[in-house]
């Protein structure tokens, strides 16, 4: 359940929930199904029964930006609330108050005030805020799509802590004025900063691990184009830089120099990808289809060859991976 409330005729238009404009029975069911609503669905349980929260979020095409303050819970991302997520996405949370304690990918961080944790959608999470302390925090999601893929998201963002060193810069500039501004601004003028954030946000990471990314390769807007034609074709196990350079027009000897100014070549661009796209179906498909189907699926022709990619990439076998997933 939402509410809407009023707002200046210059403010952008809120979705806005308070669990005191309800009865204080309904109150939980209902934040429930207004986090879900909002940034897709979760399983939270009750820590502190004297439960009350308000939710203030608003929607943009790349994502969903909110300010959530409440008492404390606990969030689950189930492998069943994963199959049912309408995207793959980023989940962010600057901590405005509270602790906020992130399991996810075998790893535990805690979050305190002033600091950004970044968390995937497509691996079971367990979110646990400090009990007994009130909680505050800005919460966004950013839709995966939107990010260069070399930008290798299963990696920078998997539940890390941004310090609040690392955030004095622009992007915590924008982070910051989105929360003061939230009830505020005008949607046009929270969109820009929304959008300024998603720009940002992997640059930051990037620059910090080290890694370079494909998605600001010298040979720019071209490489993009044929990175985002392998990503549409993944699934033909014929895909091959000559596929590629004849769909779009260039030559073989050209792709290959578009990957040269990368750290990947053709063929190790595209076994990532594919690897990805089996560990999210591992992750989320609660009919257990059969592995090979899955490899299969993904443009994998031969299942020995899938099998020593997947171990060298995950450190362990599908099947292993799989169990080791399950809820």
């Amino acid at each position: 359940m939402s509410i809407m409330e009023s707002a200046p005729a210059s403010a952008a238009r809120l979705s806005v929930w308070d669990s005191r404009s309800g009865p204080h029975a309904e109150a939980f069911s209902n934040f429930r199904e207004t986090i879900c609503n909002e940034f897709m669905p979760w399983t939270p349980e009750l820590i502190d029964d004297n439960f009350h929260a308000r939710v203030e979020s608003l929607g943009f095409e790349s994502g969903t930006v909110g300010r959530v303050r409440m008492t404390s819970i606990t969030a689950t991302k189930t492998k069943s609330n994963i199959a049912r997520s309408a995207m793959d996405c980023i989940h962010g949370n600057l901590i405005l108050s509270g602790e906020l304690k992130v399991e996810q990918g075998g790893r535990t961080n805690f979050a305190k005030p002033g600091e950004l944790v970044l968390y995937q959608s497509y691996e079971p999470v367990v979110l646990t805020e400090r009990s007994g302390q009130p909680f505050d925090n800005l919460a966004f999601i950013i839709r995966r799509s939107v990010f260069p893929p070399a930008i290798h998201a299963d990696d920078i963002f998997r539940n890390v802590v941004v310090g609040a060193d690392r955030l004095a810069g622009p992007l915590g500039g924008c982070l910051n004025l989105l929360v003061k501004e939230l009830t505020m601004a005008s949607e046009a003028e929270l969109s820009g900063l929304f959008e300024a954030c998603v720009t940002l946000l992997p640059l930051v990471m990037v620059a910090d691990s080290g890694e370079r990314s494909i998605g600001v390769a010298k040979s720019g807007r071209t490489l993009r184009e044929v990175l985002r034609y392998i990503d549409r074709n993944l699934s033909n196990p014929d895909l091959s830089p000559a596929l590629v350079a004849d769909q779009l027009g260039v030559s073989v000897r050209y792709i290959h120099k578009l990957f040269a100014n990368t750290s990947e070549t053709f063929g190790s661009y595209v076994t990532e990808r594919r690897l990805e796209r089996v560990k999210w179906d591992l992750l989320a498909s609660s009919k257990r289809p059969p592995i090979a189907a899955m490899a299969y699926r993904w443009g994998f022709g031969d299942l020995s060859t899938f099998n020593r990619a997947f171990k060298s990439r995950y450190a362990c076998t599908p099947s292993r991976f799989r169990t080791r997933s399950d809820p």
